[in-house]
């Protein structure tokens, strides 16, 4: 009896590890810092969570290894990104049909419209009765006042039990409405939220559904957006993170987790509706031509995997030298630029609108003025007229007059992302099919030494004329006006000048050179060589930051140096510039809309990177019943706040972009100090 028990206990451990493993691939190759809250609950479920970052298609060896794929879909054609493949959709057949879990988490909101369509056309082929709407959910009513705010979620029961809480709604991040053939396919709905909950002895209301199942054969597809995978921490995407609700994250992360685990009891699917109906897969027809590269063996040589969820320490590798008024108050920040708009014009800020707002910077308590500074108009003769050159320095002079007897500091910036260089660009930025990209090539010469470096060193001459009122130089990579640039993606950069600079970096010179640019994203990840591409990418990028920083710190040597970005940083570009502004003696200040953020910047430090970060309030957040909870995520879960206001605001300053000003409002934030 003990010999035969012998041969039942081996098979039973070999079965147990790909029942127990799930394969995370994502098309947009994010940071694997970034994927923390994706692979969370999964890992938390009980799973080993396995990232395939450079190359994230489905290949013949991954079958018999994981029970669960975790496929997060393509950011294109709206933003450069790998897409599905006809290899892919094959392989997702057989993954399901032969008992797997595939879960599709698509990108939207914007984004993602490529690979959308083509998830619909291969789930009505399957007859899953599953379709992805084109438009984001969107609450009206809270979106007027903040922004970036989204509907929240109620989990649905599925059979006799819930996913998470059935009636206690939490927030799930962005959606789009999925179309469904039977409710019974239906885990999760959208809802209005906390202020509309319903008791615990009524339904919950009817809503448009967000994630839902189908039988496939032996198998289980999922639909949900990768948005809301990815819902408890830092994603690519700017945050949707409920500010003053952190609490119901909780509820997130039980539907999540609940979701991951169900995923492990096959019996439980039956009374997931299966699927009816199969119709060939038409390809034809796609925004952008589907690849119909197939499916491989395994994946190139020397393609690595990373597991996630792992625990980081919070200690820092090093201590860096946090200035005193960070360490004591906190960074406590109003981003406005230097000049207002004027009948299309941008003109300096009269001189009491100027006095106005250093008065009320000094009411509500804050401790940093920061902004566009226009470097670029005063460095460049030739495209702007000495009566521009004039306005910018004046206004400089004033702001620094207006400053000095106060306790307010300055952070002037170079926009990157409204900068544009006068005349033609030497070469756009190219995505991973070799499409023009609307901005410069990241690594163009003209871009950097004709406009990037010459605006940078004229903010450091100003800070060394200008004692300790200007602590820290920035860039600002956010572009708030524009509200078109969305940063560089792991999609590109395969322009000219940084195809032939990379591959001189790498040492991979010879046939390559002459690969056509539509061909190089492709061409790259079938060699097994994206990972190494990225890399010198971002090497190249520190190089040229770190010139940048020398320079500056030759002009005045006490300088930090700021970011404001539109989310944490996670690609080739943004954390090339981190790395090569990096100090070991002192952080960096980082300014997001990130909520949590302890986590992600001891992975940052644990790469050599050391920040600091301030989180964006909204101000129409700063209540007197709010204080309590703001002031938790400023000071407890970041190092202070900012505030964001008159961006293109007019000279006269409309009530609407200056309400800050007000002498309540400005009690309120001086409260909010520690």
């Amino acid at each position: 009896m003990k010999q035969r028990a012998v041969p039942l206990l081996l098979l039973l451990a070999g079965c147990q590890p790909q029942a127990r493993r799930a394969l995370v691939l994502d098309l947009a190759l994010t940071d694997p810092a970034l994927l923390d809250g994706t692979a969370r609950p999964w890992h938390d479920a009980g799973f080993t969570v396995i990232y395939r970052r450079f190359y994230p298609h489905l290949t013949r060896s991954d079958l018999g290894r994981y029970h669960v794929l975790l496929l997060l879909l393509g950011r294109g054609p709206e933003v450069p990104s790998d897409a599905l493949t006809a290899g892919d959709l094959g392989l997702l057949d057989d993954w399901v049909r032969g008992g797997g879990v595939a879960v599709l988490g698509y990108a939207g909101d914007g984004e993602g419209s490529l690979d959308r369509w083509t998830a619909n056309r291969w789930l009505a082929s399957q007859g899953a009765g599953i379709a992805i709407g084109d438009r984001v959910l969107q609450d009206s009513t809270v979106r007027a006042v903040l922004p970036r705010a989204q509907p929240w979620a109620v989990g649905q029961r599925v059979g006799d039990d819930p996913l998470g809480a059935v009636y206690d709604p939490f927030p799930l991040d962005r959606n789009h409405p999925l179309s469904v053939r039977r409710t019974g396919q239906v885990l999760a709905v959208a809802s209005a939220g906390p202020a509309t909950r319903p008791a615990k002895s009524a339904a919950p209301r009817p809503g448009a559904p967000i994630a839902a199942a189908s039988r496939l054969g032996d198998g289980l597809v999922v639909v949900i957006s990768r948005h809301a995978l990815g819902a408890l921490a830092p994603q690519s995407r700017p945050t949707t993170m409920p500010l003053l609700q952190l609490a119901a994250l909780g509820g997130t992360h039980d539907f999540l987790t609940a979701l991951a685990r169900w995923t492990r009891r096959p019996a439980e699917w039956a009374h997931v509706p299966p699927d009816e109906h199969r119709v060939p897969l038409v390809l034809t027809g796609a925004p952008v031509a589907v690849e119909l590269q197939p499916a491989p063996v395994g994946a190139p040589a020397g393609t690595t995997t990373v597991q996630l969820a792992q625990p980081i320490s919070r200690q820092p590798g090093r201590a860096p030298d946090m200035p005193s008024w960070i360490r004591q108050v906190g960074m406590r920040a109003l981003w406005t630029p230097l000049l207002v708009s004027e009948r299309g014009h941008e003109v300096a800020r009269s001189a009491a609108s100027l006095d106005s707002l250093v008065g009320s910077l000094d009411a509500a308590g804050l401790n940093l003025l920061a902004g566009d500074a226009r470097p670029e108009t005063v460095v460049d003769s030739l495209h702007h007229l000495s009566a521009d050159r004039e306005v910018v320095r004046r206004a400089w002079k004033e702001v620094v007059s207006q400053l000095q007897p106060t306790s307010v500091a300055w952070i002037p910036a170079f926009d990157y992302a409204d900068y544009r260089p006068p005349g033609a660009w030497t070469d756009s930025s190219r995505g991973s099919r070799g499409e023009a990209v609307g901005m410069p090539c990241a690594l163009d010469s003209l871009l950097w030494d004709a406009g990037i470096a010459p605006a940078y060193t004229a903010l450091a001459r100003l800070a060394s004329q200008t004692r300790q009122l200007v602590p820290a130089l920035a860039l600002d990579l956010s572009g708030p006006r524009k509200g078109t640039w969305g940063g560089y993606s792991m999609g590109q950069e395969f322009c000219d000048a940084a195809w032939h600079q990379v591959l001189a970096h790498i040492g991979r010179r010879g046939s390559l050179d002459t690969v056509p640019v539509s061909d190089r994203y492709r061409t790259l990840r079938e060699a097994g060589l994206l990972s190494l591409y990225f890399g010198a990418l971002e090497d190249l990028v520190a190089g040229r930051a770190r010139a940048l920083r020398d320079r500056a710190l030759k002009e005045s040597g006490g300088l930090y140096f700021a970011f404001r970005l539109q989310q944490a940083p996670g690609d080739w570009f943004t954390l090339g510039l981190c790395r090569g502004f990096n100090l070991a003696d002192r952080p960096l200040l980082l300014f997001t809309p990130e909520v949590e953020t302890r986590e992600l910047l001891a992975a940052y430090r644990a790469r050599g990177i050391n920040a600091v970060h301030a989180v964006e309030l909204p101000l129409a957040l700063v209540r007197p019943a709010s204080l309590a909870g703001l002031k938790r995520v400023a000071f407890g879960e970041n190092d202070g706040f900012w505030l964001s206001t008159g961006e293109g605001a007019s000279a006269r300053a409309p009530s609407g972009a200056e309400r800050w000003r007000s002498d309540s409002l400005a009690l309120l934030l001086r409260r909010l100090g520690r």
